[in-house]
């Protein structure tokens, strides 16, 4: 049986790191212009992510499903991108990995919808 839910919530602790020494080096070094990635970082990363392992934890026919695997790249994927791209933006630099890093990320959201909405059935 995979552990998509320890994988996600194991991600969106090292998420919350990593969100957390940026942070510090923003409140440090006074980079307030990257606040919004700060920001990204934690919600996207940390938040999201331990919540989606928590609903894997909470119905474990989500991580049987052909779809679970491939959501869970999706999403991580999407946001690493993204904050990435966030990073660049709010350093001045003009970058498709926002945009691209967006797409994904709110694409591994909806497979996440798909994946609960189709196994919701089987959950109760």
């Amino acid at each position: 049986m995979q552990r998509l839910d320890r994988n996600y919530i194991l991600l969106g602790l090292v998420w919350v790191i990593a969100g957390m020494v940026f942070g510090t080096w923003l409140g440090a070094s006074n980079h307030m212009n990257y606040g919004n990635s700060h920001a990204h970082m934690n919600l996207l990363g940390f938040v999201a992510s331990v919540l989606f392992g928590l609903l894997h934890h909470a119905y474990p026919t989500l991580r049987n499903s052909k779809l679970a695997v491939a959501q869970f790249a999706v999403y991580e994927v999407g946001v690493l991108l993204l904050i990435i791209g966030k990073i660049l933006v709010d350093g001045g630099q003009e970058t498709l990995f926002l945009q691209v890093g967006a797409l994904v990320t709110i694409l591994g959201a909806l497979m996440m919808l798909i994946l609960f909405a189709k196994d919701s059935p089987k959950l109760a």
